[in-house]
């Protein structure tokens, strides 16, 4: 029972993960692009709720293209992380670079399979993002934060 020890419930009027200060870094960008991730998962745990509850065996064309958005705004929001990182000179940064492209890997593996893929299996690729989130926003994403905090002081600090 993953779905009920993560707070997982079959109601379509629930959202997989709710939006919690937990995940502001306090960078406004970054913290907005985070809650819009958080949506854009929802809108496809609630994609395949709604196909799952209207017993809509091909559901697949709908969860493909909610999968398709968040898949290319998370593209682009690791890329504005990225190049936070790499202007700050922030340390980690090719590991957390390495945990971004595996992450797209194992997106881009189940964006290609969405057309067969069982329900149940799209159901278990929704809980990967629920950790995604729970792990890499409210924890690794933390990582970054006194670099680039020094690093924008620097810079403010040269323009004014």
């Amino acid at each position: 029972m993953i779905a009920k020890s993560a707070g997982i419930t079959n109601s379509i009027d629930e959202n997989l993960i709710k939006w919690d200060p937990k995940f502001k870094i306090g960078i406004p960008l970054i913290d907005a692009q985070h809650e819009h991730l958080v949506k854009l998962c929802n809108d496809f745990y609630q994609s395949l709720l709604k196909s799952k509850s209207n017993k809509n065996e091909d559901y697949h064309a709908l969860v493909k293209q909610t999968l398709e958005t968040c898949l290319n705004y998370a593209a682009t929001h690791f890329k504005e992380e990225e190049r936070l990182m790499e202007a700050s000179k922030f340390s980690g940064y090719k590991q957390h670079k390495d945990a971004h492209n595996s992450f797209t890997a194992k997106c881009e593996i189940a964006y290609a399979d969405i057309d067969t893929m069982p329900i149940s299996e799209a159901i278990k690729f929704a809980l990967f993002l629920y950790d995604w989130i729970n792990t890499h926003i409210a924890h690794e994403d933390r990582l970054y934060m006194p670099t680039l905090v020094e690093f924008l002081k620097e810079q403010k600090a040269k323009q004014g």
